[in-house]
């Protein structure tokens, strides 16, 4: 960094190679997240979940966060994703609802957006209902803060 004719020390920068965070309803990071519910019949429509519209087991979670890393493939940053083709994450994602490890079904790009990753995972039977059940998404490693979502 340069303030007029003197530099600064250089410093250590860690880079890695996915840093996961989970949108969030208030938008603090915390709380319930910004993830859809989906039931597993032809016709339904995701909504956000909610108390009103609670997830249960075999459900599907459209859960939309960032720091996922590269996907395949690959595209110009800060280019809105197309749809065909879908973009897959290169690193391996993991979710946990509850605790459980649930079933991730497509992790990549959420199409029509620049740099908006999309989890879809199905909700594991087991998971205790709740107001406030922890989902942890985690890529390359690294897990993300956790975020909340309603079970029933």
């Amino acid at each position: 960094m340069q303030n007029g004719a003197a530099y600064s020390q250089p410093q250590p920068v860690a880079v890695g190679a996915a840093q996961p965070g989970v949108f969030t309803q208030n938008q603090s990071g915390s709380g319930p997240g910004a993830i859809l519910g989906q039931k597993p019949v032809a016709g339904s429509v995701a909504a956000l979940n909610t108390a009103a519209n609670p997830a249960s087991a075999g459900d599907y979670l459209l859960i939309y966060c960032t720091g996922l890393g590269a996907v395949t493939p690959s595209i110009v940053a800060g280019a809105a994703a197309s749809y065909p083709p879908a973009y897959y994450t290169d690193n391996k994602v993991t979710v946990t609802v509850g605790g459980i490890d649930a079933p991730v079904q497509f992790s990549g790009l959420a199409p029509g957006f620049a740099g908006l990753y999309q989890v879809n995972v199905i909700v594991p039977s087991g998971v205790t209902e709740g107001s406030s059940v922890p989902v942890v998404v985690t890529a390359a490693g690294a897990s993300g803060a956790p975020v909340t979502v309603v079970i029933k």
